[in-house]
């Protein structure tokens, strides 16, 4: 676990690689206004709970807030993070301020044969993964910058990143079989904290559907949704500074909300009652 800045503490955790490093430019864009605190998904929750999956996560995420000494949280749910950020919030209500999911999978999932592929054969399956990620970024990074130039930098310093922090096959794939065996429907109902759904546009998500991450807004009451224009999957990353400023906008007003909240309308007097 690692922390950075200083302000309102907000808990970031990554997508289905695992790695918190593969979101630094996500990670420096808020730290200028909070203390980010993240973490690799290996190293939250390493053992597997016999009775349920996401109730493992949901100890090694109070474990990992306690060793940060934070009692409430906002938290940031990217991909395959938002599910676990959505059940933490469902079931852990009082340690949450704010919840934002980013381009988060829908509750039941559907898995593909892809999919499948890469969770049944994780290593075998790594060189599929990983061209059929390109393929998905590549048109995204085209739209969503404008010149050659700043293209290629970013591809080159997101391959820079992801070189130097490897996913590891064998965790992802076994995240992806609990995923499979869990709905998380009945947390999401359960969600109390402000809630901000992110997505790109939903022509170039190629990842998660955007139809999908936006059924949170049914299951979550009160949500309110925010898209990142000219981006897919990768909004967070590819404009950090506009995903942070989505993100800072809400938790400073959810914060706000909760330390100043509405004064109770003032009973009527007698006199006023009876003019009426």
């Amino acid at each position: 676990m690692v922390t950075f800045g200083l302000g309102y503490p907000v808990f970031v955790l990554p997508g289905i690689q695992g790695r918190w490093e593969w979101m630094r430019p996500t990670i420096e864009s808020l730290r200028a206004g909070h203390r980010v605190i993240t973490t690799s998904l290996s190293e939250l929750r390493p053992e597997l709970d016999r009775e349920s999956a996401f109730l493992s996560w949901m100890r090694a995420m109070d474990e990992a807030l306690d060793r940060a000494h934070e009692r409430k949280v906002a938290l940031v749910g990217v991909s395959f993070g938002g599910l676990i950020a959505a059940s933490y919030a469902g079931r852990r209500r009082d340690r949450v301020t704010a919840l934002i999911l980013v381009s988060t999978p829908p509750p039941i999932w559907k898995p593909s044969r892809g999919d499948i592929f890469c969770a049944t054969y994780p290593r075998m399956s790594m060189p599929y993964f990983l061209a059929r990620a390109a393929t998905r970024l590549v048109p995204e990074v085209r739209r969503a910058r404008d010149t050659w130039r700043g293209r290629v930098r970013f591809l080159r310093e997101h391959t820079r990143r992801v070189l130097s922090a490897p996913m590891s096959p064998a965790y992802s794939s076994q995240w992806i079989r609990e995923w499979r065996d869990y709905d998380i429907s009945d947390d999401c109902r359960r969600i109390s904290a402000p809630t901000l759904v992110i997505t790109g546009e939903s022509g170039l998500d190629r990842v998660v559907p955007v139809a999908g991450t936006r059924q949170y807004l049914e299951l979550i009451p009160g949500s309110r949704h925010a898209v990142i224009a000219d981006t897919g999957h990768m909004g967070f990353v590819i404009k950090a500074a506009r995903f942070a400023e989505l993100t800072g906008q809400f938790i400073y007003a959810a914060n706000t909300a909760e330390r100043n909240p509405p004064a109770a309308a003032p009973a009527a007097s007698a006199s006023s009652r009876h003019a009426s």
